[in-house]
């Protein structure tokens, strides 16, 4: 990275944790302070400036989340104001997954109350946990037993690497075509293993289906996306309409009734896909969030 790529990726590290409405005027004047402050360093340093220079002097003004703390009012907390939307989602993500692999005991005859009272109120476990991580984190900080490094990240994250995209859409395919052949496989499996992986009678023709135009939509939006070098809103929103379609798609599976008749084998397929679910929406959340992270330009007089 060249000097100003490392300050415009510290400046986007800032605007994602300050106000949605005050980014951009931050964005534009952090910028124009670090650039000036590089420049008089290279200037008594009698050199030109540098990625390292450039990094030193960010790594002595500052994480981006302790210069973002300075556009917001001072206080002591446990959780950062610039985390708490990631501990609300986190929370709720934890205990909507539990609750989704918990409720179908529900529709098999299992009295709401009763369930209630063991797996629905005990979901609840899972923000204490989350809140006790981040008092551990805020009581090292408090003892200066632990402060966070920054290190800049990629600027143009739309940015498409063709050799790992190659890599993504082979294993898209190789997937997806082990997943389709997985009930002839499991048939001319030895001994027990037809029995473990035996689909539920009412799976494959009733639910299974959608997944197949799913992984062909996506297979094509990357394929696409690494043609043209780079993602576009266009593909990326596609890209994200087809996430929100899987974990819909993914929710129903589980929801709906048995996907193999093997119980232990049913459980753990749903169990794996709660935590497909959950490393989805959490990465689309995060895509969505980078992308708001973005300096417009200042618009001109007309």
């Amino acid at each position: 990275m060249n000097p100003n790529d490392v300050i415009e990726a510290f400046v986007r590290d800032v605007m994602r944790k300050v106000p949605a409405k005050d980014r951009n005027d931050i964005g534009l004047e952090l910028r124009g302070l670090l650039s000036d402050m590089l420049a008089d360093r290279a200037e008594r340093e009698g050199r030109a400036a540098d990625d390292a220079m450039t990094l030193a002097m960010l790594r002595d003004f500052g994480t981006p989340a302790e210069v973002a703390a300075r556009y917001r009012p001072q206080g002591l907390v446990i959780i950062p104001p610039e985390q708490s939307r990631s501990y609300a989602l986190w929370s709720i993500l934890g205990i909507g997954i539990q609750w989704a692999m918990t409720l179908p005991r529900v529709f098999d005859g299992q009295p709401i109350v009763t369930w209630w009272f063991g797996a629905g109120l005990g979901a609840l476990w899972w923000p204490g946990f989350l809140m006790m991580i981040a008092l551990l984190v805020a009581a090292l900080r408090h003892f200066g037993l632990y402060k966070p490094k920054w290190t800049p990240r990629t600027v143009d994250p739309d940015r498409v690497h063709r050799g790992l995209g190659i890599t993504g859409l082979v294993g898209i395919a190789v997937g997806a075509i082990f997943m389709i052949c997985l009930p002839w496989l499991a048939a001319a499996m030895p001994g027990p293993f037809p029995r473990i992986f035996e689909f539920d009678a009412n799976f494959l023709p009733m639910r299974a289906w959608p997944v197949v135009l799913l992984w062909a939509g996506t297979f094509a939006v990357h394929l696409v996306a690494v043609r043209q070098g780079r993602w576009t809103k266009t593909t990326r929103r596609i890209e994200h309409a087809l996430t929100l379609a899987f974990v819909a798609l993914m929710i129903w599976w589980i929801a709906a009734g048995p996907i193999f008749v093997a119980p232990m084998t049913d459980q753990g397929a749903k169990g794996a896909l709660a935590l497909v679910i959950l490393i989805s929406v959490a990465s689309l959340a995060f895509g969505l969030h980078r992308e708001r992270a973005q300096i417009r330009p200042m618009p001109t007089a007309g």
